[in-house]
């Protein structure tokens, strides 16, 4: 059996048009559930909590966990009953982050906040008990630095 000419081309250009719309129809939906896979996926993260924050050699100094140890600027001197020195830590940090951090956690772990420095770099100090304890936070182009520095107070002297 013939067909003429012009209903097989039409039917043709049907079939065409039919494939592509199935087509398109078909890619966008999988577009939209790759959408919303990563929709859902963002929320999940948002819902993640930062690492925990973390104690080093002072067992009283919590440190945020996205700053790592400079072990080669830090030294500690250690006894049974005491610790004292530096710890240098270095990250991807705000500065007014770290800040807020200290003066929020420095006080659950017993310190008090003494005074502080600002603009420039920002030179906390606290006190507990016998010893002391100064955070120094400074911001540079690439990397914040933190400075811990503990000593042992000194007696005051009777005149």
């Amino acid at each position: 059996m013939k067909m003429e000419g012009g209903v097989a081309s039409k039917s043709r250009v049907l079939v065409l048009m039919l494939s592509v719309l199935l087509l398109v129809g078909a890619g966008c939906a999988a577009w939209e559930k790759s959408r919303d896979t990563s929709e859902e996926t963002g929320e999940k993260k948002s819902e993640v909590e930062a690492p925990a924050p973390v104690y080093y050699d002072f067992v009283d100094i919590l440190i945020p966990a996205e700053l790592s140890l400079v072990k080669k600027s830090s030294f500690v001197y250690s006894t049974p009953s005491f610790s004292a020195g530096v710890l240098v830590f270095e990250g991807y940090v705000q500065g007014e982050s770290l800040v807020n951090f200290f003066t929020t956690n420095m006080p659950k772990d017993g310190w008090t906040l003494k005074s502080s420095f600002r603009y420039r770099r920002v030179i906390l100090s606290f006190e507990k008990e016998e010893r002391s304890c100064l955070v120094s936070v400074a911001e540079f182009p690439l990397k914040t630095r933190v400075e811990i520095w503990v000593a042992p107070q000194m007696a005051a002297s009777v005149p």
